[in-house]
């Protein structure tokens, strides 16, 4: 059995928003997504650097758009997850349920 990919929780969360953006994902509302989401606050430099690692390791593909002359001749960079990334973001996810299968984490909290 080989390794699965692993994906950090910054990676997971910008292939949600990407596929919750469906196919409207580029960077500015991937930040907004996560933004209004999960309230996480990232920046667009650890953004692209996650959009780039993402599509090194198979999970997103990216496509430019034609220039815009309002965007001073540069091309919009849209991201689409990948079937690879689709499959590890289920294995994440039932990795996750099964880690919380049985426990009551409420009755923890207070102590």
């Amino acid at each position: 059995m080989t390794d699965p990919t692993y994906l950090g929780e910054l990676e997971q969360m910008v292939l949600w928003a990407v596929l919750r953006l469906e196919g409207d994902a580029y960077g500015p509302l991937i930040l907004e997504e996560l933004g209004e989401r999960v309230g996480r606050t990232v920046s667009p430099g650890a953004l692209y650097a996650t959009l780039d690692r993402l599509e090194t390791k198979g999970m997103l593909r990216s496509t430019l758009a034609d220039p815009e002359p309002r965007r001073g001749g540069r091309p919009r960079r849209y991201v689409s997850v990948t079937a690879e990334g689709r499959e590890a973001l289920a294995r994440v996810r039932r990795e996750w349920m099964r880690l919380w299968a049985g426990l009551d984490v409420a009755a923890e909290e207070g102590g």
